[in-house]
């Protein structure tokens, strides 16, 4: 009944987000997804700002796309101090990584940073029916391997931004990976002063210090999330 309830979502346009523009689906007609959700059981959560999706040490069960919202991956302390991998917006992918692990308990948590929607693709449905020798099947697991390769180069940019040796190095090397991203020195960020914070590993009230300095020294511009860079690392 609940994949069905997806499907009818789709047709009705409940969602501004496209499925065939997710990369999951990527190179699959609309009947073709229908059919990969009905098959796979897909099904669509709802989950309130600041609720977890997955806990840390949660055993893995789905394969999650976010529909709508934001979803972050982070790590926790026993002191509850959190630390932001990732940030995951509409269309993102997330919780590949425990695909070829069925029931691995996950060693990060999901949270959702906003009021989000989730599809949820159950796991072991992928793992045993997933090869199979259909032409959409054969494009959802290329796909996957793709998720995979594009979320471990994410990840190697984060590593890069946390080796570098000082504060303002590591909030240019962000910025400069997001100017990349949105193809100009221009760009907003998905983050708060908070988040921001604890996706750099940086203490809040000194990455503001250090932000309102390279503010004054002509480095950067900004306006709440909004960002400009002015001089790039290698001009200066």
């Amino acid at each position: 009944l609940i994949c069905v309830m997806v499907v009818r979502a789709m047709a009705a346009g409940m969602y501004a987000l496209d499925f065939q523009e997710v990369p999951l689906f990527h190179g699959l007609g609309r009947d073709e997804i229908n059919e990969i959700l009905q098959k796979f059981h897909g099904m669509i959560k709802h989950f309130p700002k600041s609720d977890y999706i997955y806990l840390a040490g949660d055993a893995v069960e789905s394969l999650c796309v976010v529909l709508k919202g934001t979803v972050q991956m982070i790590k926790e302390d026993i002191w509850g101090e959190k630390s932001i991998i990732s940030n995951l917006g509409t269309g993102s992918v997330f919780a590949e990584n425990c695909l070829g692990r069925l029931g691995e308990r996950s060693v990060v948590s999901y949270f959702a940073a906003s009021d989000s929607e989730i599809l949820m693709l159950p796991l072991g449905k992928l793992l045993f029916e997933g090869g199979g020798s259909s032409k959409a099947n054969r494009r959802l697991m290329c796909n996957i391997v793709s998720i995979l390769a594009d979320n471990n180069t994410r990840l190697i940019e984060k590593t890069e931004i946390l080796c570098k040796k000082t504060l303002r190095s590591k909030i240019m090397a962000y910025l400069e990976q997001e100017a990349r991203y949105n193809g100009s020195d221009s760009f907003e960020v998905p983050f708060n002063r908070t988040d921001l914070a604890n996706y750099l590993d940086a203490d809040r009230s000194a990455m503001t210090r250090e932000l309102a300095r390279m503010k004054a020294e002509g480095l950067i511009d900004f306006t709440k999330n909004n960002f400009t860079i002015l001089q790039h690392e290698h001009e200066l």
